[in-house]
């Protein structure tokens, strides 16, 4: 099991980074318009984050012992992505 503090650190901060991800789209669910500030340079970064990021960091919390947190990432990934992408088709 990992138990270091800088990964730790560093898989907190992805999960958090994320949900930063993630906000736009659930405010717009309530129909609240926020323009947070976005990159062009982490387009890409963004978009793995989105597509796979959350599974991958929910298994890391699982095995580092973070299971709620972790069960909410892989859910946000498996349920919430597949929504969003369905919600922004033509």
């Amino acid at each position: 099991m990992i138990r270091t503090r800088t990964i730790q650190a560093i898989v907190y901060t992805l999960c958090l980074y994320d949900l930063y991800l993630y906000l736009p789209d659930l405010l717009d669910l309530v129909e609240i318009n926020v323009d947070l500030p976005t990159s062009d340079y982490l387009l890409y970064f963004d978009a793995a984050m989105l597509l796979f990021g959350g599974g991958i960091i929910g298994t890391v919390l699982l095995k580092i012992g973070s299971k709620k947190l972790g069960w909410l990432m892989i859910v946000l990934n498996v349920i919430l992505t597949p929504l969003f992408i369905w919600k922004a088709l033509p």
